[in-house]
């Protein structure tokens, strides 16, 4: 049991909600029954934190709290009193953040991708994980601006999902690149007067599709070096959707689960 706030260990953990600070640590947090135990299936756990009087069965190492500093801990209104230290596996299939790993000619599963272009809401991002991982996409890759995946916003709006899909963070420009030369085709999500209908476009084996910043959209340097251009149908009365849900739509129609 911690009753100090001024443990080593706490302190520690307090400071996880600072991005610098989980990167320095290579540490981030999880809250409540469910993304605990997807954290545990994923082998990433270094301690369960507990609220006193929590009863919680889980085979991993479980620290106690009183419930003061508990409280102060969690980023949740009305608290479960069940969270995790989770370990960042750079380079692992269950929660990597490492380079992309593509043969030259037999890209296997990485036959769909979503490269995701400084969306900065954490639930954008948290939907967008998710949705790819319903609808069989093999990887997502963020730009460097995007909002950090381990922010506690993210991992929970992604209901466990970023534990089962890969993701990197990329140079998106210099990305598209390296995809092109493995035949991948590119498609930036834009409302261009270039750009094909979603239905128009003939499904390829190998597909990638760019989503961009909620305000500004992908950025034109970007779009300039993608294979062409795609849009949504909508009806005339809608100006646009929300990155979270056009991208869930495009993931849908070009799914990977066949």
């Amino acid at each position: 049991m911690i009753i100090s706030k001024d443990n080593s260990k706490y302190k520690m953990w307090l400071k996880l909600s600072q991005k610098k600070y989980r990167q320095k640590e290579q540490l981030f947090l999880v809250e409540g029954e469910h993304l605990v135990f997807e954290a545990k299936k994923s082998g990433v756990i270094v301690d369960v934190l507990l609220c006193e009087g929590i009863s919680f069965d889980i085979d991993a190492p479980v620290t106690y709290l009183t419930k003061p500093l508990f409280e102060k801990l969690t980023s949740t209104i009305t608290s479960t009193g069940i969270m995790a230290v989770c370990r960042m596996q750079e380079g692992k299939t269950n929660f990597p953040q490492g380079d992309i790993n593509l043969p030259q000619r037999d890209i296997e599963k990485n036959n769909r991708l979503l490269l995701v272009d400084g969306v900065r809401d954490p639930g954008n991002l948290g939907t967008l994980i998710r949705s790819a991982l319903a609808f069989g996409f093999d990887r997502l890759v963020v730009s460097e601006d995007t909002v950090d995946i381990y922010n506690e916003k993210v991992v929970r709006a992604t209901q466990g999902a970023l534990f089962n899909i890969a993701i990197d963070r990329k140079n998106l420009i210099n990305y598209v690149a390296d995809l092109q030369k493995l035949g991948v085709i590119v498609y930036a999500t834009n409302l261009n007067n270039d750009a094909k209908m979603m239905s128009d476009i003939t499904p390829a084996e190998y597909m990638a599709f760019v989503v961009g910043n909620e305000g500004a959209g992908i950025r034109e340097s970007l779009v300039e070096v993608c294979d062409g251009s795609i849009t949504i149908e909508m009806s005339s009365c809608v100006e646009s959707l929300n990155v979270g849900v056009a991208g869930s739509i495009l993931m849908y129609h070009f799914n990977g689960l066949n």
